[in-house]
């Protein structure tokens, strides 16, 4: 069996792209398992070393002795129709009693109630095994298959290990997979199974790890997602595939107040998911959110906040909305995010006058998004628009070297850029002209023209800067880069190149309403338009502009 276990790692920033180690595959008799005091020392990420930790200790059982086995030590019967749950449980009380890891060997052990997981517990399920749900449950923690003991007590130190599944009968066999709160939690290597109706894993606490997972066969509907961080400080999710209905992969405190009153509104620091990769079928792949689905802002006192969280090269597809940042419902912040080498293919959405990339909050909670970095992460197959981001108290995105392509579907519009401020777009690449097939029933071609860079619709935008970027495919009679309402603007060392055989295309408007503008050092030779820039403000700098 593979019973590869990680050292623990640091807490890694956006610039890092790296994997906890992986220990060496032995066997049933030399099973590693993560003892009582651990070795002197383990390794972490980037070869460093530390001193014991209760995550990152491992030590080799002697015999089977040190192994709990759910068949000879527990008398389950392992044949998918009769019922386990007894024997399962005593298993995982005696794993977390007497610091032993709990085998489970080949076989499907059906469950007709939750499994009740203290601190401590260590459970391995070998190659063939299943833990099978067969019961009906409502969304919740309350009632996840695997779950805490007490939900107000940490299950410190929990351990479920292997390459064997877990998972419902079927679709109709509703409700959370796993719902653990607790410190030091590792799950890893094994795969969730046919699910609905609730989260595949749910997971809050210090210095969780969660690592090579396999989710798959969702039911396809929204509340069926994938793995949610609710909670707690330096997180690592590594290296997992998760296929499910709802949002994948999601930083979200719960922000209903009601459903989990004693996990409500519990903010989020340094997480980190690193080379994972998935699809949502019917919403998002990449979400950090504070947000109450099922009240309107303002109607909670959520405080929560998510900072210095990171999605690093990440790939996969959504289905609504692709990477969405959302601050709506908690006074509290969105800070200091990275978004580095992430793809999200868009080619599923529906032409619904969305967004592939949301970033939004609402004036009702006074609530703030700033500091979020996106780095070579990029839509590709838009049916929407790339980019919207609107709302007050939005301040410091970045976009470094992404790829903004022209919608397939009806929207007008490549990007908007709507009441936020210090937004800076550096060798970025827009393009006017959608490069895909129709989107379905959107009744818009291959070839029609988009507005690519739109800022200030209905609420001014200060600071913003378009440097070093290239703007092609500009259609007829479009600006590339539309200024509306802005306070502030600088545009420079940018090239602008008109579609084929098109002679109106322009590079900038300056609206009467914006000021502090300056267009400088830009490469307008790609443009046949006697005027190019049209600037209708006063003030506005223009200077060292080729072309024109």
């Amino acid at each position: 069996m593979d019973a590869r276990l990680p050292g623990t790692p640091a807490p890694i920033d956006a610039g890092t792209s790296a994997r906890p180690p992986a220990g060496p595959l032995v066997s049933r008799r030399s099973l590693l398992f993560l003892g009582a005091t651990g070795l002197a020392a383990v390794p972490l990420l980037g070869g460093r070393s530390a001193s014991p930790s209760p995550v990152g200790g491992l030590r080799t059982a002697g015999s089977d002795d040190d192994v709990l086995d759910l068949r000879k030590d527990f008398g389950a019967k392992g044949d998918g129709s009769r019922d386990d749950t007894r024997a399962v449980q005593r298993l995982i009380d005696a794993s977390a009693r007497t610091k032993r890891v709990g085998l489970i060997p080949r076989g499907t052990y059906r469950c007709t109630a939750s499994l009740l997981v203290p601190a401590g517990a260590q459970l391995h399920l070998d190659r063939g095994a299943r833990l099978l749900k067969d019961w009906v449950a409502p969304t919740g923690l309350q009632d996840a298959f695997l779950r805490n003991t007490d939900l107000a007590t940490r299950s410190n130190g929990v351990r479920i290990t292997g390459s064997g599944t877990i998972g419902a009968r079927d679709h109709e066999k509703t409700g959370v997979v796993i719902g653990l709160y607790g410190d030091d939690v590792l799950l890893q290597g094994f795969t969730i199974d046919t699910y609905a109706g609730g989260q595949a894993v749910m997971y809050a606490g210090n210095r969780g790890r969660i690592d090579r997972l396999t989710i798959k066969n969702s039911a396809e509907e929204t509340g069926t997602g994938g793995i949610r961080v609710f909670g707690g400080e330096d997180f690592l999710g590594t290296d997992c595939v998760v296929e499910s209905g709802d949002d994948c992969l999601q930083f979200a405190p719960i922000g209903n107040p009601e459903a989990e009153p004693s996990l409500y509104d519990q903010s989020i620091l340094r997480g980190s998911f690193v080379g994972c990769t998935g699809l949502s079928t019917v919403s998002r792949f990449l979400i950090i959110a504070l947000e109450f689905t099922g009240g309107e802002p303002g109607t909670t006192d959520m405080s929560a906040s998510v900072q210095d969280c990171s999605f690093i090269d990440c790939s996969g597809a959504g289905s609504n909305r692709g990477i969405v940042v959302k601050n709506t419902h908690s006074a509290g912040s969105i800070e200091r995010l990275t978004f580095t080498d992430c793809t999200v293919d868009m080619a599923r959405a529906a032409d619904a006058s969305t967004q592939e990339i949301r970033i939004q909050t609402d004036a009702t909670t006074g609530g703030s998004i700033s500091g979020v970095t996106f780095t070579r992460t990029n839509i590709t197959n838009p049916v929407n628009s790339t980019l919207r981001v609107g709302g007050p108290n939005i301040t410091g995105l970045t976009f470094d070297e992404c790829t903004f392509a022209a919608p397939s579907g009806a929207a007008p519009i490549t990007a908007v850029v709507d009441a936020a401020s210090d937004v800076r777009f550096r060798a970025c690449s827009f393009s006017g002209t959608a490069a895909a097939s129709t989107a379905a029933g959107a009744g818009t071609a291959v070839g029609a023209s988009k507005r690519m860079l739109v800022a200030g619709p209905t609420t001014p935008v200060s600071d913003l800067s378009v440097e070093d970027s290239r703007f092609t495919g500009i259609g007829a009679n479009i600006w590339a880069v539309d200024l509306l309402s802005v306070a502030g603007a600088r545009i420079s060392g940018t090239v602008f190149q008109a579609a084929s055989g098109v002679t109106t295309a322009r590079a900038v408007r300056v609206s009467a309403t914006s000021t502090g503008v300056a267009i400088e050092d830009n490469d307008l030779t790609g443009l046949t338009n006697a005027a190019p820039i049209t600037d209708r403000a006063t003030g506005t700098t223009l200077s060292n502009n080729s072309g024109t």
